[in-house]
């Protein structure tokens, strides 16, 4: 499943991809260019109205502006699915710089191992082991609260894999859908008054592209703040050691339920990120 973090969508699915490719040449492209002449004449006229109410004369130079920007739509809406092709490849570099500094897999494991917090003096360390021993009740309270915040973090992790695999889907399947679709708003770019729509649409492509990314960077913070942690350092010393552990697995299960809803969490904010609300 975390292999098609760093998938295009020109790999994650090829037959998907192929059909996008062709179908949206035969079928939207020819759409998107009729479309196009809609706002090349809306630009004409955007142009023109100011000129005769004004008194002045329509000139060739206010006729090339409007030319140049319908050019220059076609040929954005001729290449948009490369386009997407090309913004998920610029997520697909994030995904493999995140790789570099060390794998989701690593994050997730980080999560799984508890961490033993023994004291720093060797000697201390077995005077704290003996002490255990000799107080069963404080024993059996630091192990069951070890083994509950493992098991708070394991299913923590089984509940996002799931929702990450199913998010993973979702953001494919609306990538493959915004390339199909890429001619009609990558047109508007040929009217000055409508172009916010092509400006809109490339936002939401960017904020789709990089929802894994936001994704990473969530699982790994929860490796750092929720992995389970099993103190020993001060066990005779400390009489309150036994609720501070179950304190901790109290924490462990609130980093559980911040971990799941900032999973599916990651689109708003990959949106927000490019500017499109939420």
């Amino acid at each position: 499943m975390f292999s098609s973090f760093s998938q295009n969508i020109t790999n994650y699915n090829p037959k998907a991809f192929m059909w996008v490719f062709t179908t949206s040449a035969k079928v939207i492209l020819p759409v998107a260019f009729y479309l196009s002449l809609f706002f090349f004449m809306m630009e004409i006229i955007n142009v023109a109205i100011p000129k005769t109410q004004g008194g002045d004369s329509l000139v060739f130079k206010d006729i090339s502006f409007a030319f140049v920007r319908w050019l220059v739509a076609l040929a954005l809406a001729l290449t948009g699915v490369i386009i997407v092709v090309f913004i998920t490849l610029i997520s697909t570099g994030a995904i493999n710089l995140f790789n570099s500094q060390g794998t989701i897999t690593d994050a997730v494991l980080n999560s799984f191992i508890p961490r033993i917090k023994l004291p720093d003096n060797p000697l201390g360390a077995l005077g704290e082991l003996f002490g255990m021993l000799t107080n069963p009740g404080k024993l059996i309270g630091t192990a069951l609260s070890g083994v509950l915040m493992y098991l708070l973090c394991l299913i923590g992790q089984l509940v996002v894999s799931i929702s990450v695999a199913v998010i993973i889907y979702l953001r494919f399947f609306q990538l493959y859908l915004m390339a199909f679709f890429s001619p009609i708003p990558l047109v508007s770019f040929a009217s000055r008054e409508f172009d916010n729509i092509g400006k809109t649409y490339l936002k939401y492509v960017f904020a789709y592209a990089f929802q894994t990314v936001v994704i990473m960077a969530v699982m790994w913070l929860f490796s750092f703040f929720a992995q389970p942690t099993i103190d020993l350092s001060d066990a005779l010393t400390n009489f309150d050691a036994g609720m501070s552990d179950w304190g901790n697995a109290l924490g462990s299960l609130t980093y559980m339920i911040a971990y799941i809803a900032l999973v599916w969490q990651t689109l708003s904010f990959s949106k927000r990120l490019f500017g499109v609300g939420v």
